[in-house]
């Protein structure tokens, strides 16, 4: 993403959409901080990322408009989103409107995800 024009400290920058319905996006950081309430994720996990440490900022959910999304590179596990949604359950930060949103969406998908694994384990006997 080009973040340029709404953080201009961020020229490029990778996000998480955690809200298709909002465009609501939280960001990937090289660096640890208290105030992004965020945790690290293993880098190992995502090709895309050069850094060796990063971690998923949930502190604020950004509106980022569809026109700066640059390209999709891929998907999240199923365990770093589990503890998107935990830190979204728990967050002092986010306002309701948003907390309650991501939540709902959040654990759509891991249903999702854990209904089309054993749908994929079923069909494959």
């Amino acid at each position: 993403m080009d973040l340029s024009s709404i953080l201009p400290h961020c020229k490029d920058k990778y996000g998480i959409c955690v809200s298709a319905s909002n465009g609501k996006y939280f960001l990937i950081n090289s660096e640890h901080r208290e105030m992004y309430d965020d945790f690290e994720i293993d880098t190992s996990e995502y090709s895309f990322l050069t850094k060796e440490r990063s971690f998923i900022g949930c502190s604020e959910a950004h509106k980022l408009d569809d026109r700066l999304i640059l390209e999709k590179l891929g998907n999240i596990n199923y365990g770093d989103m589990q503890k998107i949604l935990e830190k979204v359950r728990n967050s002092k930060y986010l306002i309701l409107a948003d907390r309650t949103t991501i939540t709902s969406e959040l654990e759509a998908w891991l249903g999702n995800y854990q209904e089309n694994l054993l749908r994929n384990r079923f069909n494959n006997r």
